[in-house]
């Protein structure tokens, strides 16, 4: 088993979803609550959104594409702070990312493998090298398999972005201090379908795997 097929926890999982969701969150109300700007609040929220791309880069001691988008969306960050200071021009930021993200997806669906067939390959290499091998003998083997990650995939595209359209919607047409937590419902909601879907998927996916073990 070779570095990427290497076994991955559940909190390595779910830890992208905590951080990047919770942690600016948490991190936008503590800076408000002490009286900063509501510029400033968003600024310490966006550094926040990269803790976990630090944490990524100082365990596997590379800096990967993820990573470098996340350093330049603080650096954007930085820069809208002191030249632009439109605090509502920093909350749709996220969804140019987003849309970005929701563009690669769905392209990734007619290519040689979708993305969520590449993010489900890390978890069937926590069964051990046979689950693994059989996980993508069912690629190979299974019509009934790539279709269901092409259409998973696509779907997961236009819930990111529906996401990116409907956070600009709600910051231009809210104030600012309500818009700043309501622009996240969207991308909360998003990622709770995601999950709920991907766990209905995974019970065909796991079907369809345990045939070619």
């Amino acid at each position: 088993m070779n570095t990427t097929d290497k076994p991955a926890s559940r909190w390595a999982l779910w830890r992208p979803y905590v951080l990047d969701i919770g942690g600016p969150f948490i991190a936008y109300f503590l800076v408000k609550a002490l009286g900063a700007q509501v510029t400033w609040a968003m600024t310490v929220a966006g550094l926040a959104a990269g803790l976990s791309t630090l944490v990524n880069t100082l365990r596997r001691k590379k800096l990967d594409g993820l990573g470098v988008l996340v350093l330049l969306e603080i650096v954007v960050s930085l820069l809208l702070m002191i030249f632009v200071r439109d605090p509502r021009l920093m909350l749709i930021r996220p969804s140019f990312y987003t849309a970005m993200a929701s563009v690669v997806m769905i392209s990734s669906a007619f290519g040689n493998q979708p993305l969520t067939f590449v993010g489900s390959r890390q978890m069937a290499a926590s069964g051990g090298p046979p689950r693994l091998a059989a996980f993508e003998r069912t690629w190979d083997k299974s019509a009934e398999f790539r279709a269901t990650h092409r259409r998973l995939t696509i779907g997961f595209g236009l819930a990111l972005a529906a996401d990116s359209i409907l956070r600009i919607v709600i910051v231009y047409g809210t104030p600012v201090d309500r818009s700043a937590w309501l622009s996240n419902v969207p991308h909360v909601t998003a990622v709770v379908l995601m999950i709920g879907i991907s766990a209905l998927a995974g019970r065909k996916f796991k079907r369809l795997v345990d045939e070619q073990m």
